[in-house]
């Protein structure tokens, strides 16, 4: 779509344009680490179809006895400083889907990666750009830690998880931040080359391992042998099982399959259950039911993005980092280090890059079946033929020539340009605050705010909400929401983290809210916007940086302040004064127990690193020192300094019958009469 495709070139090529014109002398330092996340908090293995796959020096195929996790564990970081030693940025390079997030949650939004972005960026006292790269992420998930309860919610995200992830990491990339620190250097030869590399249809393409492998000519109409593996255990080439002259989608074996039609599959693949040929559509037979499935009007097979994809190899000193167009698991990255030039120890492989040709996989492990090779077209051999074109590149940018790294590829196919009908909203009442808030309203919960202004007064843990009216987002695009705290009677300054960035995303949730919504066609509509805070000190907030500190967010009265192209919108103030902790007693003798918390059944916030804790619940306050006041009466008051355990419980001897008030460092209590 235009709209969407001319909006992101735009952007990129403003912020390259910006890059170049700031250039400036720095210097670069690289470190690999291994062993990374050995508890798996931040990734782990996704894909068990591959655990008992290894590969011998002349990759013949090995089946481990003892099966194990393939999770990346391998943690590359790229530091870049000034000329003077100061920060400009931290490149991590690890594997980990963005899978936290799903069609529950409707908002644009970063998923684990940015969770690892925000995190370390907030570790450092400037803004230091962090830019995770995936490295082999095909087969790695997320982890991290569930903050949010979604059970019998129609609409939710996790949106504490990510952070989780980054507070995870974060030891680990310092350590290995710190360690690139060491080897810093200001000169270096550099030489990048990007290639368009051909792929289907010609089965001819496909030969690799130096033509040990390779495909039998494509033949719809003809069945395999069904000899996948000879009498040595390794693969038998020519394959003649994949006779897909236009490609093959949705392979794969068992219940990870979306669509099988007898008419569609790959010839003989009834026979051959035990590998992923078993699920293979082949492309021109089945192109109709895809469109149908996925609502987009495909072209005459083969398919013109199947048919291309583009590879890059970048040298930096003695480092070299090598580009893969799609999801690369952890064998195959694994063999493209072995195939660099440069070794395994500094050879960067990033994957998800300048293309996705789905998951990437060698041979032997994209016929293990599972969900994987549903989403790649050409077959066991496209996975490790695109890495060796990458290595191809790798061989020529190592030397001191200055090659034509397009002289051996294929022309670059144009940008096909889909026909849009799509009509700018005359807008109404943009820039204001609307009297009475409509049904329509969404809210990241679908909690419908109390009023279009934020309450006047809002205690800690507690939500705070601002409804406006904006632009068509198709007009200048999305406001830019900030929060300001009055400093002085009548002057207001921009809440910062750490880093000297502004509080936005992350700690605040904007919504969308067209009246009347889609798919009803309107020229007029009004465009709610809904801005959402928990009132918890922000990620980096100066002097607040532990989650334990979340309690702590200044008093004070603060406002959102609307930043868009066309117009500016400030909300009221509001107040925010301490919170009033949920309180249960329990007694025993004289003794009493008292449980303290914050509930918030609306919560987004991560508020806790313990396990089983959930945001959008009851919040313990965790390892907190409390001041303890017992008044038992006749002016017998004592004091006394106690600690929260994990379950924020504390208790308080000779208590029963007196009035005791519990008050944290951040001044948020509660009195119980025992």
């Amino acid at each position: 779509r235009p709209t969407v495709y001319n909006a992101f070139v735009s952007q990129m090529t403003a912020v390259a344009q910006a890059a170049i014109a700031d250039l400036q002398p720095a210097q670069i330092g690289f470190t690999r680490m291994t062993g990374f996340d050995p508890t798996n908090r931040v990734n782990r293995d996704r894909r068990g179809e591959n655990n008992d796959l290894d590969y011998g020096p002349n990759n013949e195929r090995i089946i481990l006895a003892e099966p194990r996790s393939m999770d990346d564990d391998q943690l590359f970081v790229i530091r870049v400083d000034t000329a003077a030693g100061d920060p400009l940025a931290v490149v991590p390079v690890f594997g980990m889907h963005g899978t936290i997030h799903s069609e529950r949650n409707t908002l644009i939004s970063t998923d684990s990666s940015g969770g690892v972005e925000r995190v370390l960026e907030e570790s450092f006292d400037s803004d230091v750009l962090v830019m995770h790269l995936q490295g082999a992420g095909g087969d790695v998930s997320p982890a991290g830690l569930g903050a949010i309860d979604c059970s019998g919610r129609k609409v939710c995200a996790d949106f504490g998880r990510p952070e989780s992830i980054g507070h995870y990491a974060l030891t680990e990339i310092r350590d290995a931040y710190d360690a690139a620190g060491a080897s810093m250097q200001t000169d270096v030869p550099v030489e990048m080359l990007t290639r368009t590399v051909p792929l289907g249809p010609d089965w001819r393409t496909f030969s690799i391992r130096d033509g040990a492998l390779e495909y039998a000519p494509f033949v719809a109409s003809r069945a395999g042998d069904g000899v996948v593996y000879g009498a040595d255990d390794q693969l038998v080439s020519p394959i003649d099982e994949f006779a897909a002259p236009f490609g093959a989608a949705l392979c794969g074996s068992g219940d990870d399959l979306v669509i099988r039609l007898p008419r569609t599959i790959l010839r003989g693949a009834d026979q051959l259950g035990d590998y992923s040929y078993w699920g293979c559509n082949r492309v021109e037979a089945i192109d109709n039911v895809l469109s149908t499935l996925v609502d987009i009007d495909f072209e005459e097979a083969p398919f013109c993005e199947t048919t291309r994809t583009v590879v890059s190899a970048l040298r930096i000193g003695d480092w070299m980092i090598g580009t893969l167009p799609g999801e690369p698991v952890t064998l195959l990255r694994n063999h493209l280090q072995e195939l660099s030039p440069m070794g395994p120890e500094r050879t960067i492989v990033v994957g998800y890059a300048q293309d996705h040709g789905g998951y990437l996989l060698r041979p032997e492990d994209w016929l293990s079946g599972g969900y994987e090779p549903s989403i790649s077209f050409w077959g066991p051999l496209e996975g490790e033929y695109v890495a060796e074109q990458t290595a191809a590149l790798m061989a020529l940018a190592v030397t001191d020539e200055r090659e034509d790294a397009t002289a051996d590829g294929v022309p670059r196919p144009t940008t096909p340009v889909r026909p849009e009908n799509l009509t700018i909203d005359d807008a109404m009442n943009a820039g204001t605050v609307p009297a009475t808030l409509p049904s329509v309203l969404v809210t990241h919960d679908l909690q419908m705010p109390a009023s279009a202004q934020p309450a006047s007064q809002v205690e800690r843990m507690q939500s705070v909400f601002f409804t406006f009216i904006g632009e068509d987002p198709l007009r200048g695009g999305t406001p830019r929401v900030f929060v300001e705290r009055e400093v002085t009677p009548g002057t207001w300054e921009t809440v910062v983290r750490r880093s000297g960035r502004p509080v936005q995303d992350g700690d605040l949730l904007l919504t969308w809210s067209p009246d009347p919504p889609p798919p009803t066609a309107s020229t007029s509509r009004t465009h709610y916007y809904t801005v959402e805070m928990q009132v918890a000190s922000p990620l980096g907030m100066p002097g607040l940086d532990a989650i334990a500190d979340r309690w702590g967010m200044p008093e004070g009265n603060y406002r959102f302040r609307v930043v868009h192209s066309m117009y500016e919108v400030t909300s009221d103030p509001f107040e925010v004064v301490p919170a009033t902790f949920e309180a249960s007693v329990t007694t025993s003798g004289t003794a009493a127990t008292v449980t303290l918390g914050a509930q918030n059944d609306h919560g987004f916030r991560l508020l806790s690193l313990q396990d089983g804790t959930r945001s959008n619940g009851l919040v313990p306050l965790q390892g907190s020192e409390l001041t303890v006041t017992i008044d038992p009466g006749a002016g017998m008051v004592r004091t006394e300094t106690l600690t929260t355990d994990d379950a924020g419980q504390v208790t308080v001897m000779d208590a029963v019958g007196a009035t005791v008030t519990l008050t944290d460092r951040f001044n948020n209590s509660v009195v119980v009469t025992p």
